[in-house]
This record gives structure tokens, C-alpha cells and sequence, in this order.
């Protein structure tokens, strides 16, 4: 039964482990589509890819950190 728990609280973690994380990837997305949406500039994609991909790093590295220093796994 402690399986089934564990194994059930990891993949809720993987929807809703970070909120905040979850809402800035959100907020950049909705920036990118309204401002790409007005504005036709070429490499500005790349730029809202690029801010995406620095989220995602600093997220997963935020993470990383967290857990080194609680000692989970």
C-alpha cells in the first residue's frame, strides 16, 4: 500500500509539484502570443523559445537544489 502511495504522490508532483514554475511558463507563453501575435519582428520566436528554455533550466535546477537538501530522491 506504501507503493501505491508514493507512486501516486510522484505523479501528482510531476502536475502540480511548482505552481509558480507552472505559472511563469504560463505568463511567458501568453506574453509571447499576445506580443508575437501585434508585433511581426523576425527572432522574436526565438527570444519567447530562448526565455522558455531559461525557465525550464532554472526550474529543474531550483528543483535539483531543493531536493539534494532535503536528502529525497
Amino acid at each position: 500500500m506504501r507503493f501505491l502511495r508514493a507512486a501516486a504522490a510522484e505523479v501528482v508532483g510531476l502536475f502540480v509539484g511548482d505552481w509558480a514554475q507552472t505559472l511563469v511558463s504560463v505568463a511567458i507563453l501568453a506574453l509571447g502570443w499576445l506580443v508575437l501575435s501585434r508585433v511581426h519582428l523576425e527572432g522574436l520566436a526565438f527570444v519567447v523559445a530562448v526565455g522558455l528554455a531559461a525557465q525550464l533550466v532554472y526550474a529543474t535546477t531550483l528543483e535539483a537544489r531543493q531536493r539534494a537538501r532535503s536528502g529525497s530522491h
